[in-house]
C-alpha cells in the first residue's frame, strides 16, 4: 500500500493544479470572447440610452418607473420607425415584441429573472402616425420577478 509522505503529497497537489490550470483558462477564455460582444452592442446604437436608462434609480418590488423623458431625448418625435428599428438591431438584449402600424413595442432585459438579483428590464412603446414616425412614446423600467 502506497505512503504518502509531506514531500510526496505536496508533489501530488502541485501535479494536480498543474494539469487543472489548462482547463480553467479554456473556460476563461469563452468567458472573455462573449464580454466584448454584448459591452460592444451597448456602446452602439441604444447602447448610451439603456445605460442611462439602467443607471438611473432602481424600481423595487413590482414598482415601474417612467423613463419615457429618457427615451424621447434619443428617440425625438418625427423619427422613422425604420431608425428605431435599425437601433435596436444592434442591442444583443433587446427584441421587438410587437410591429404593427401604430405601434412598436421593444423589450430590452438586463439580466435573467431567478438568476440575477438584478435582472430588470425595460419597456418602450412606440406610438406611430399614419406617415410612420414616431408620435408619442412610453417607457417603463421594471424589476424582473
Amino acid at each position: 500500500m502506497p505512503r504518502f509522505t509531506p514531500c510526496g503529497w505536496t508533489a501530488s497537489m502541485a501535479l494536480i493544479a498543474a494539469a487543472a490550470l489548462p482547463l480553467a483558462s479554456c473556460t476563461n477564455t469563452g468567458t472573455a470572447h462573449r464580454a466584448p460582444t454584448q459591452e460592444a452592442s451597448m456602446k452602439s446604437g441604444v447602447g448610451p440610452m439603456l445605460e442611462e436608462i439602467y443607471a438611473s434609480r432602481k424600481p423595487v418590488r413590482f414598482e415601474q418607473l417612467d423613463v419615457s423623458d429618457i427615451v424621447r431625448r434619443h428617440f425625438p418625435a418625427g423619427t422613422d420607425k425604420a431608425t428605431v428599428i435599425d437601433a435596436f438591431a444592434d442591442s444583443s438584449t433587446s427584441k421587438v415584441v410587437e410591429d404593427t402600424a401604430d405601434k412598436l413595442v421593444v423589450r430590452d432585459n438586463h439580466g435573467q429573472a431567478m438568476l440575477d438579483p438584478d435582472a430588470r428590464s425595460v419597456v418602450i412603446t412606440f406610438h406611430l402616425d399614419a406617415d410612420g414616425k414616431v408620435s408619442g412614446i412610453e417607457a417603463l423600467h421594471l424589476k424582473n420577478q
